[in-house]
């Protein structure tokens, strides 16, 4: 599993990030599936930013892996756990993914930010073992 993440390589700038709701949390959606042929998926993908945004992505990364590259990894930031997973496991979310030819189940995760891992240009990074000693 590590040699996955290692291998993953950026193949988008993040977005400008839309306005969000001051009174949630921000989370993260990590999304991983297979496909059948990349430009094509990208295009479907494309054409889904705006449909994306008003419910309520705030930006994204697109990884695919130099080993396997179509094998693709989205990680979203986005206003509410709630906005993400009702917009990801919404049907016709499904019936683009399909159409965009999406060849595996796709595995999702939601992350929240940790502000343990945070940093500054003023202070050091906290390391694992900080990060372990504090819980």
């Amino acid at each position: 599993m590590k040699r996955f993440y290692r291998a993953a390589i950026l193949m988008l700038a993040t977005l400008q990030p839309a306005a969000a709701d001051p009174t949630m949390e921000p989370v993260w959606m990590m999304v991983q599936h297979d496909v059948a042929d990349i430009a094509a998926w990208r295009d479907v993908f494309d054409v889904g930013l705006t449909i994306r945004q008003d419910a309520g992505e705030l930006q994204f990364e697109i990884l695919t892996l130099s080993t396997f590259p179509k094998s693709v990894i989205g990680i979203f930031e986005w206003t509410s756990e709630e906005e993400a997973l009702a917009f990801v496991n919404s049907s016709s979310v499904r019936a683009a993914m399909t159409s965009a030819g999406v060849i595996s189940e796709p595995v999702i995760s939601i992350h929240e930010n940790d502000p343990r891992y945070w940093n500054t240009s003023d202070e050091p990074a906290a390391t694992s073992a900080d990060i372990a000693s504090s819980n």
